[in-house]
């Protein structure tokens, strides 16, 4: 029974190019559902039930009488000149587009008018599934940063899965007329729309990377000098030790330091101050001297003036001025303060030359402080990320009313594409095609019924059959037994006697 059931099933399984499909001429409905009722129904029934129904039996004639009959008929309708519709081969390119569409090459031969037109649907279902793809692959680049062969993958998987439902949206139909399709027709464009927004923005940072990137990279570095002059200010050569940040700076923006130059600074006032002081008594005492030194060369000279004998030569006055001069400059220790005033001269310049080197040092370590704190904030932004493109976006479209409709326009555009094939689908309208299928289901349902009435009546004629073949052996059982009985009494009697 099994082999027979195989059999009847041949037809479904068929190729449907190594056939040729009805010609344009032929009524399809007339081929279409006398062979099924010829092929399904009676020959499951001849093949599986020759033996329990003798009503059964007779279908297979019945058909076989049938197909003599329609023989002469066919040869007749064959003398007839007749464009026949083929199936077109697995490999055309028509066909497999058609696919994606969710087409039954088979059906749509009785209406060969509409292959132009579900080959378009398929390409459009393929072209959206692509740009889903590209979007995938956009999407990820942007997000991660780098470029990577393993993105494919997702990408694929976005590809296949975006083709999947696209084809789900314009193969199913959409029961109903007028009110009853408007929940089902607005609950796909609304899936259609939200896949729309999601493929087209990734899109839409593509199409404005250039000045989404500038933007980005504009920010960023203007957040990096703002640090950078931020942490300077913060920061300033220290005068004295334990110097407050000053005003408007955190604990954070306040760097530290091993060593810095207070100390030498400190100590180079302190020797500028005495060589000051120094330097203004050395001053008026060498005036003073020299004032004196004066008045002696005048005395000695014979000059007239006040205080003066007006005598040339070495006099008592002239010795006197002289003594007072040089007295002068030994109790104020002109020379020794000369001479200090030098020495606090070389330290000023040695001081000053080390000062230079620490505020030297020390701009220099601020500055690599700076810097490394500078380079660890750039080294947190990281690669521009899908999130602060889309900020980005946002920012450039309320600076610039036009660039604003420029993304928007091209946003529109994108999810416009997205919904094509459910918009396609709607406005295309019922088609042949689509009223054939709704033949085909019924007439797939109502085989349904019929082969599951006759195999529940197979089944219950072989739980009859179980029952009388139970039924016969259990007789048939009981027999032996009564057979065996009987057997061992008349040996029993036998041995009696």
């Amino acid at each position: 029974m099994g082999e027979n059931v195989e059999r009847a099933d041949e037809p479904e399984t068929v190729e449907i190019p190594a056939k040729p499909a009805a010609s344009e001429t032929q009524k399809p409905a007339a081929s279409e559902t006398q062979k099924p009722a010829a092929s399904e129904t009676q020959k499951p029934a001849a093949s599986e039930t020759q033996k329990p129904e003798d009503a059964e039996t007779q279908k297979p004639a019945a058909s076989e009488t049938q197909a003599q009959q329609a023989k002469p008929e066919r040869a007749e309708t064959r003398e007839q000149p007749k464009r026949r519709v083929r199936v077109p081969p697995p490999l055309n390119l028509g066909r497999r587009l058609r696919a994606l569409a969710g087409v039954d090459e088979k059906l749509l031969a009785y209406a060969p008018q509409e292959r132009a037109w579900y080959t378009s649907l398929g390409g459009v279902v393929l072209g959206t599934a692509t740009i889903a793809a590209f979007s995938m692959w956009f999407a990820i680049t942007q997000a991660v940063g780098v470029t990577s062969g393993w993105a494919v993958i997702p990408v694929l998987v976005w590809f296949f899965f975006i083709l999947s439902v696209d084809r789900w949206l314009v193969s199913s139909r959409i029961g109903g007329e007028g009110r009853k399709r408007l929940p089902v027709l607005f609950m796909r464009i609304g899936m259609a729309v939200l896949f729309g927004i999601i493929i087209a923005e990734p899109l839409v940072l593509r199409v404005f990377q250039t000045a989404v990137e500038q933007h980005i990279r504009d920010e960023r570095a203007a957040q990096l000098a703002d640090l950078a002059g931020r942490l300077k200010k913060c920061n300033p050569a220290p005068t004295a030790p334990d110097a407050p940040p000053p005003a408007g700076c955190t604990s954070t923006d306040v760097l530290s330091f091993g060593q810095t130059p207070v100390a030498t600074t400190q100590q180079l006032a302190a020797v500028r101050a005495d060589a000051a002081e120094l330097k203004a008594q050395v001053t008026a005492d060498a005036k003073r001297y020299a004032e004196l030194n004066e008045l002696a060369r005048r005395e000695c000279n014979g000059t007239r003036g006040a205080g003066l004998t007006g005598r040339v030569g070495e006099g008592p006055n002239c010795h006197r001025l002289r003594g007072e001069a040089d007295e002068y400059a030994k109790t104020h220790r002109i020379a020794a303060n000369t001479a200090r005033l030098g020495v606090l001269g070389q330290q000023i310049s040695t001081l000053e030359g080390a000062a230079q080197q620490n505020q030297a040092a020390f701009e220099q370590e601020r500055g690599r402080q700076i810097a490394a704190r500078v380079e660890q904030a750039r080294s947190h932004q990281g690669p521009i990320g899908l999130l602060e493109r889309l900020g980005a976006l946002h920012e450039l479209a309320g600076l610039n009313i036009t660039l604003a409709l420029g993304i928007w326009a091209v946003r529109l555009f994108f999810i416009l594409v997205d919904c094509m094939p459910i918009l396609v689908k709607y406005v295309g309208g019922s088609t042949t095609y689509d009223r054939l299928v709704d033949q085909r289901l019924r007439y797939a349902e109502a085989t349904f019924e019929h082969d599951l009435a006759h195999e529940m009546d197979e089944r219950a004629a072989v739980l009859r059959k179980r029952r009388a073949e139970i039924d016969l052996e259990v007789l048939e059982h009981k027999a032996f037994l009564g057979d065996r009985l009987s057997a061992a009494a008349d040996r029993l009697d036998g041995t009696r006697r």
